[in-house]
C-alpha cells in the first residue's frame, strides 16, 4: 500500500516516484497523482525531511500549564504565538494545557517558556524535557496487520542531541529551510529543490543521506495525519516509576509495538510521573486497553491516560525562523 510504504521511507532517488512505481506494479504519473489525492484528503500532511532539532542546536521540552477553563482561549493564543510551539493541547487534570516547544540556538528554553507562561496569564508551568529518550517512532499500522515492527528513529540520532555535528552555514541553514517543506510533485523533485539551492541534484541527495548517517535527520517520509487515517484516539501514559527502574521499564515499553514514543522525564513538585509512552488507538476504549496491557508488563499501577480532548495548535516545526532569509 502507498501510504504505508511512504511513511516508512521515501526514496532518495532522482527519480523517487518512478522507483516507488515499480514496486507497486504502477507508474510514475499514477503514484504522483495518488500521493497528490492523498495530500487533498488530508491523510498525508507532506513529504520531507524529519530533523533531529538537539543536533541543529536546538532545545526542546514538553511544557505542562494549568490554565484556569475559562482563560484557556486567551492562554493558548499567547502560547501559539511562539513559532517554536508545534503542538498544543488540552488534557484532563490540574495540568490541562501541554505543549511541545523548541527554542533555535543561543536562546535560553527556561527564558522563553517564563516568558510565555506571564502572557499567558501567569499560570503555573513546569518543564518536563527528555532526559532520556527509548523510543522514537511514527509509523501507524494503517494496514490493520498488527504490525508491531514500526520503523524507530535512529539511534544515531538520539546521540548527537549534546553533541551537533552540523555546522550552522548559510547554505546548509537553506538546505534545512528547503528540504523541510513538501517535496514537489514533479518527476525529479530534488533536481527541482537544487536548482533552488543553486546546488547539483547528486550534491543535494548525498548531503540528505549523510545528514541522516550523522543523525541530524532523523528519517525523510510522508507525515500522516493520524486523525484522519483512522486513529481518532492519542493518550499520554504517564507512570510514576522507582528513579533506579527507569530504564529497564522504558525499555520495555518501548518493545511494544502500540508505543510509538517513549521518555524519561523529570518529576516535579506537585507532578510526580516520571515514564512517558504515547500510543495512539482507533478508539478511547482501545487506547484504555493497551494501557492496561502496558501497566502489567512493566508491572507499575500508578499512572494516567492522558486523552487529547482539544487540539489548540498542530503544525510542523519551521526551523531557523529567526535567522535571515
Amino acid at each position: 500500500m502507498l501510504l504505508d510504504r511512504i511513511q516508512r521511507s521515501f526514496p532518495l532517488v532522482a527519480r523517487p516516484y518512478h522507483h516507488l512505481a515499480g514496486s507497486l506494479g504502477a507508474d510514475a504519473q499514477e503514484v504522483m497523482a495518488r500521493i497528490g489525492a492523498l495530500k487533498g484528503r488530508g491523510l498525508v500532511r507532506q513529504v520531507s525531511a524529519i530533523f533531529n532539532t538537539g543536533a541543529l542546536g536546538y532545545r526542546s521540552s514538553l511544557v505542562a500549564m494549568a490554565v484556569e477553563e475559562s482563560q484557556l482561549d486567551k492562554a493558548a493564543a499567547a502560547v501559539n504565538a511562539y513559532p517554536g510551539v508545534s503542538h498544543n493541547y488540552l488534557r484532563p487534570g490540574n495540568f490541562n494545557m501541554w505543549f511541545t516547544i523548541a527554542v533555535p540556538p543561543r536562546d535560553s528554553l527556561e527564558d522563553v517558556v517564563r516568558g510565555l507562561a506571564q502572557e499567558a496569564g501567569g499560570w503555573k508551568t513546569i518543564i518536563l524535557p527528555a532526559l532520556k529518550k527509548y523510543k522514537l517512532a511514527v509509523v501507524l499500522d494503517v494496514l490493520e496487520e498488527g504490525d508491531s515492527d514500526a520503523v524507530e528513529e535512529r539511534s544515531s540520532s538520539w546521540a548527537t542531541e549534546e553533541g551537533s555535528v552540523f555546522e550552522p552555514t548559510a547554505a546548509n541553514i537553506a538546505v534545512v529551510r528547503c528540504i523541510q517543506e513538501d517535496l514537489p510533485l514533479l518527476e525529479k523533485p530534488f533536481h527541482e529543490w537544487g536548482r533552488k539551492l543553486k546546488m547539483g541534484e547528486d550534491d543535494l541527495l548525498h548531503l540528505i543521506e549523510r545528514w541522516l548517517q550523522q543523525g541530524i535527520m532523523r528519517r525523510f517520509a510522508a507525515v500522516l495525519n493520524h486523525r484522519q487515517v483512522g486513529f481518532k484516539a492519542n493518550g499520554m501514559i504517564v507512570w510514576r516509576c522507582p528513579e533506579e527502574q527507569v530504564d529497564s521499564l522504558g525499555a520495555v515499553l518501548a518493545s511494544h509495538g502500540e508505543v510509538s514514543h517513549c521518555y524519561h522525564r523529570p518529576a516535579r513538585p506537585g507532578w510526580p510521573f516520571n515514564l512517558y509512552a504515547m500510543i495512539h488507538g482507533r478508539s478511547v476504549e482501545e487506547c484504555e486497553r493497551i494501557a492496561g496491557k502496558l501497566g502489567e508488563a512493566i508491572g507499575l499501577k500508578d499512572f494516567q491516560i492522558l486523552f487529547s480532548t482539544r487540539e489548540f495548535k498542530k503544525i510542523r516545526l519551521k526551523l531557523f525562523w529567526k535567522e535571515p532569509q
